[in-house]
């Protein structure tokens, strides 16, 4: 590839191709820092600088923008044999449940406009951005940049980690890119485990926003930037930390410099939102004391409303005055619901309440809908019928890009006012902005009792703002104003962040074992918020079509439609546990990550039952509170209720609370419809076409087995009506799906009996317009990876080999070889008779050619073990031991590795096991020796393997592998395989033929 080399001038017209407007003179000084003067990267540890020190409204999010050119300048080293030393994989982490993700709506605006860009350097950049992301499939065209938002761990969705060579940009949250980083990825399956921390640790920037709030992250990040080194042979891909803050570290270097930072302070826009003031008063809620905490925050949400009053009425008593929108901030999630009622009460339809405890489809049609006229791009043009009330916990506080009129704030600390005020008046534009600070009377003191989430810095911080007040009684808390009167020394203003412990080898060493985990196993959540925070939250979801009747149903239920990111909603761990124990939660919880809880005592069985759902192999029925662990996925019956306790789904959402079709279909671009009588029961009224489909339902058990042709021409009229009533219902994801299962041309493939009441209607077909955001293949598929389409094994390892040479293209030549070498013998295993023979569902395979796959493997729990059964092949068989044990029957072929145990280790653990043992299965192997030719080899092996011996030498090798590539280093290897894996899989079912049989 013969690219010209990509200058700081480029940036400037890339940046004005994008956003139609020229970049500050920071964002053009950072781009130019990342460039060398004759175009090529920085050698310099690509050129990011340790911190990146600016005010709100800066437009930090840019630092996107420019880590991708920064890659795109680089494009043509892997063509030349050079190493990439610009990350391909750019994460944007902030510490809290967010509700308007700036980053990642910034990141989306990117990918579009790069998937169809204009001429000329929009165009170029995408060119080279493809060329990185190419895969050996020449029928597909890679999008330039893939970008996703993961705020919740879930079981199966993989679609960020789809490849190793892909231009990525993922927003997350501390939580979520911490656990994955020390192989514990929250809400994973342990399979998982591995995959991901070899992605999130290799070829990575971390853009940390408000790291001053994750200390305890980012000194843990820097230990892992350390430890990476730790190895005979590490692998050279990038690993940086960027942390975007007004306060980082004394001792790291900052950016922008003196010079810089004048010029931004120069800047027509910038200097407009840097001086415009926000003239705030400060109020104490007299009422809000005492030691019922219900009460307090009772009367502090009354205070805060009756401010937010005041402020409304002098605001619209100036001449021309428009209806404002005007922001309550609140520091615990009781006090924003008693607000918000209090408000809708008094101003139906005007008032909403935002909290990070929603689910991300309720929050994308809040800010679609509610939120589109807030947008700081659209302030100057926004005119309301009437004043806008938008009640807000910490979720505001970060990646917002809203601009209020009024704010009303309770008070915290001075770092979190900062953040909140940033919202008022952010563009700077020419109106009468104003605030009020409200502080409850139980903490206007210096010796009152610390706040549970500020400690004593709130109470250090209204006492300095009263000594800032002017004149008229008031604090000016503009960005500029409030700078020039900081105290040099911030810390008993701020929130004090805790130390992470020492992240020591000795924990990685327990942390790098995934499969079988050691007892006791570190605890990641100390590493990520110290030793005084709290759990990781867990993940929840409702469905309609679990019955408390038909428990032992619910596993297979779920693993028909497993849960999707959008209809997750997050809550704190000790929530969860006292809502199954029939208990209120406190009401000191805000909306921050790691928040230390209230004390947890809930002992014993209670009568709710939840599914906590990591996979088929590993899901289980949950009674005891106790059981439930930070990151866990967890399923609620719809009947159970709990969503307003829980967390917080709009009222105008409610008629879908089980959103499981509706996320299969969104997330995994597979249309799926569970048709029971639960779930239509909960559809709405103007659906008429349930009735005929709840006939139909109810007729299902009889017609199936006796008429299932015709049965499938009713369900598919039925399907055109549901579609045509979705339509005008509103509801544009349950027309497409009707429509695209309508359009089957053999629908009764399609049907399959509920494992409870009804049916599951499942497409064989997914969107082709969505190859590279859909989930298809993950790590965690397992026994039903093989049962997709029919296809023949040596073809399957084929591909992969072929997928695994393109994503190893900046690895060493030997490793690239070896891996490659791995990936041609990694289902080796699957020429076992017994497997070929399940794999037909049970009927012995006769055909010479051995398949890797099959459409005729049951996927029922019950069907397949039938199957599995009547082939005699083993409970828990893993074919990927068997392959190691055929390699090495072929010393020939064996010695065209380089590394051995490598190429071994890689087989062996392509399914996540062997870290560092293999599992115990009893299996005394196939009634007569196996015996293959392949690549001029011949290949046998007769009984056990033998490898989940302790004596081995299974985990002797892991060992020797780990201290050789590292801890990362041998994880992203596996990674590569893994991955290499997966995609030919998609591959081939999206280009199978149909049954050869």
């Amino acid at each position: 590839m013969t690219e010209r080399p990509l200058t700081g001038q480029d940036f400037a017209d890339f940046f004005a191709a994008l956003w139609h407007q020229s970049p500050f003179p920071w964002q053009s000084a950072l781009a130019e820092r990342l460039l060398a003067p004759d175009g090529t990267v920085s050698g310099d540890e690509s050129g990011w600088p340790q911190a990146i020190t600016l005010p709100t409204a800066s437009g930090k999010t840019a630092c996107l923008d420019i880590a991708l050119f920064a890659l795109a300048a680089q494009a043509y080293r892997p063509a030349q044999g050079l190493t990439l030393t610009a990350p391909r994989r750019i994460f944007f982490v902030v510490d809290r449940r967010v509700i308007v993700d700036e980053a990642y709506a910034r990141a989306r605006m990117l990918a579009a406009r790069l998937a169809d860009p204009s001429p000329g350097i929009l165009t170029e950049v995408a060119e080279r951005l493809r060329g990185l992301a190419a895969g050996p499939a020449n029928d597909e065209t890679p999008d330039p940049l893939a970008c996703f938002q993961l705020r919740g761990g879930i079981f199966r969705d993989d679609a960020w980690a789809r490849s190793p060579t892909q231009p990525t940009i993922v927003c997350s949250t501390v939580d979520q890119i911490g656990s994955r980083l020390l192989f514990r990825a929250y809400g994973r399956s342990f399979k998982a485990w591995p995959l991901q921390a070899g992605l999130v640790g290799n070829d990575s920037l971390i853009l940390l926003d408000e790291a001053h709030c994750a200390q305890p992250f980012m000194q843990t990040l820097e230990a892992v930037a350390r430890y990476r080194r730790w190895a005979e042979r590490p692998l050279a891909s990038p690993f940086r930390l960027v942390v975007m803050t007004a306060t980082p570290p004394a001792e790291v270097a900052r950016f922008p410099d003196p010079a810089t930072a004048s010029a931004n302070r120069a800047h027509l826009v910038l200097k407009r939102r840097l001086e415009a003031s926000k003239p705030c008063r400060l109020e104490v809620a007299a009422r809000a004391q005492g030691r019922d905490p219900a009460r307090v925050n009772q009367a502090l949400a009354e205070a805060l409303v009756a401010e937010a009053g005041r402020l409304v009425e002098d605001y619209m008593s100036q001449a021309d005055a428009q209806a404002p929108a005007v922001c309550l901030f609140c520091n615990r999630v009781d006090t924003a619901r008693r607000a918000h009622a209090l408000l809708a009460r008094r101003h139906a339809g005007q008032a909403i309440l935002l909290t990070g405890r929603m689910r991300p489809f309720d929050k994308n049609n809040t800010l679609e809908t509610e939120l589109a006229p807030l947008a700081a791009d659209r302030a100057e043009q926004r005119q309301l019928a009437a004043p806008l009330f938008v009640v807000s916990t910490q979720t505001l506080e970060v990646g917002a890009n809203l601009d209020f009129d009024l704010m009303v704030s309770e008070c915290a600390d001075l770092s979190a006012l900062r953040q909140r005020f940033g919202r008022l008046n952010r563009m700077g534009r020419s109106i009468a902005a104003r605030g009020v600070i409200v502080v409850r009377a139980n903490q206007e003191k210096a010796e009152s009792a610390p706040d549970p989430i500020y400690d004593r810095a709130l109470q250090a911080t209204w006492a300095w703002l009263a000594g800032q007040r002017d004149e008229a009684g008031e604090v000016d808390l503009g960005v500029a104003a409030i700078e020039a009167r900081l105290p040099a020394d911030l810390g008993p203003l701020t929130r004090q962040a805790v130390e992470a412990p020492v992240l020591l080898p000795a924990h990685l060493d327990a942390l790098v074992q995934t499969a079988p985990v050691p007892c006791p196993s570190p605890d990641v959540s100390l590493f990520l918020h110290g030793p005084q925070a709290g759990p990781a939250d867990v993940q929840v979801c409702w469905r309609a079509d679990l019955s408390a009747e038909a428990e032992d149903a619910w596993i297979e239920a779920v693993a028909l439609c497993p849960p999707a990111t959008g209809e997750l909603m997050p809550v704190p761990l000790a929530a969860i546990r006292r809502w199954l124990a029939g208990e209120p939660e406190g009401v000191d919880g805000g909306d921050i990550e790691g928040i230390a809880p209230a004390a947890d005592d809930i002992e014993g069985v209670t009568e709710r039952r939840v599914l906590r759902w990591r996979g088929r192999e590993d899901a289980k029925v949950v009674g005891n509170p106790r059981e439930i662990r930070p990151g866990d996925l967890l399923i609620i019956p719809a009947a159970a209720g709990g969503w307003d306790s829980l967390g917080h789904v709009p009222t105008g959402t409610r008629r879908f609370i089980d959103l499981g079709d509706r996320g299969h279909w969104e997330s995994r671009a597979r249309a799926i419809l569970r048709l029971t009588p639960e779930s239509l029961d909960a559809w709405p009224q103007e659906l008429a076409a349930r009735a005929r489909l709840r006939e139909l339902v109810d007729e299902a058990k009889t017609r199936l087995e006796e008429e299932p042709a015709t049965l499938a021409a009713d369900l598919k009229t039925a399907l055109v009506d549901l579609s045509r009533d979705a339509e005008a219902a509103s509801l544009p994801w349950l027309k497409d799906v009707a429509a695209h299962l309508a359009s089957e041309r053999h629908l009764e493939r399609c049907i399959a009996p509920h494992p409870g009441r009804g049916l599951v209607l499942s497409s064989t077909r997914r969107l082709r317009n969505r190859p590279n955001t859909a989930s298809i293949f993950s790590a965690e598929d397992d026994v039903t990876a093989s049962g997709t389409v029919h296809w023949p094994l040596m073809d399957h390892l084929a591909g992969a080999a072929a997928w695994a040479r393109h994503y190893t293209d900046q690895l060493p030549k030997k490793i690239a070889d070896d891996i490659a070498l791995a990936a041609l013998c990694h289902d080796l295993g699957k020429a076992d008779p017994r497997f070929q023979t399940l794999l037909q569902g049970g009927t012995i395979w006769t055909k010479p050619e051995l398949l890797a796959k099959s459409a005729s493997l049951p996927h029922g729990r019950q069907a397949y073990e039938e199957a599995r059964e009547k082939a005699g092949y083993p409970k828990g068989g893993r074919h990927e031991l068997l392959s190691v044990r055929l390699l090495e029957s072929a010393p020939n072929l064996l010695a065209q590795a380089h590394d051995p145990e490598l190429v071994r280790h890689l087989i062996e653990s392509h399914h996540g096991h062997c870290r560092p043992f293999a599992p115990v299965v009893d299996d005394p192997g196939p009634d007569h020796p196996i015996s293959l030719a392949f690549q001029g080899h011949v290949l046998a092996h007769d009984g056990p393997t033998g490898l989940d011996r302790l004596d081995s030498g299974v985990a002797e090798r892991f060992w020797r592998l780990t201290r050789r590539y590292g801890w990362w280093g041998l994880a992203a290897l596996a990674a590569a395989l893994m991955l290499s894996d997966h995609r030919r899989s998609e591959w081939e079912e999206r280009h199978a033929s149909g049954d050869p049989t």
